[in-house]
């Protein structure tokens, strides 16, 4: 029974400096980011043209235009990888030796699966993701340019509303 105790705390130091790359990795990802707008590379709204009316849903119009664009990847596969890699890496390096040897293949298992998965997830995602860019007419007579990464469930010529970068059917 203590032999099993042993082992078990063994390998609980072991990979504590794995958890702790993983942790990091994972907080990095939740980075804040400024919001992309049109005209740059990514997603958002954008206004254009007439002046405001006094209508009670300012951000509510009609469907203009649809199209299918590409913005530039905000990074987020890349942590993902990163992290599959860097917990895959210290999984198998934890199989390695014994004592100090097992913790340090551990740690460069970690490290070395985490740059492999970075790799493998910025050559995938190739540095584009696919959006849409959609074009509302608003009832104050201004024009939003919405572009956003979910497919919208609106079509030309239905009722919507501008919120939070999405365009919501009415």
């Amino acid at each position: 029974m203590q032999m099993r105790k042993n082992n078990i705390g063994k390998l609980a130091r072991g990979l504590l400096p794995v958890l702790a790359l993983v942790g990091m990795l994972i907080l990095a990802g939740c980075a804040t980011r400024q919001p992309y707008r049109n005209g740059g590379q990514g997603y958002g709204t954008t206004y254009g043209g007439g002046g405001y009316g006094s209508n009670a849903c300012t951000q509510c119009g009609t469907v203009q235009s649809i199209r299918q664009v590409y913005i530039q990847d905000d990074n987020q596969s890349h942590v993902l990888g990163t992290v599959i890699g860097a917990v895959a890496g210290g999984l198998i390096g934890n199989t390695v030796g014994k004592g100090n040897g097992r913790k340090a293949a551990t740690v460069a298992g970690a490290v070395a699966g985490g740059a492999v998965g970075h790799e493998v997830a910025e050559h995938n995602s190739q540095g584009q993701m696919t959006a849409w860019q959609v074009v509302v007419q608003l009832d104050d007579g201004r024009v939003a340019t919405v572009t956003q990464r979910e497919a919208p469930r609106a079509q030309i010529g239905d009722r919507v509303q501008v919120r939070n970068d999405h365009v919501y059917l009415l």
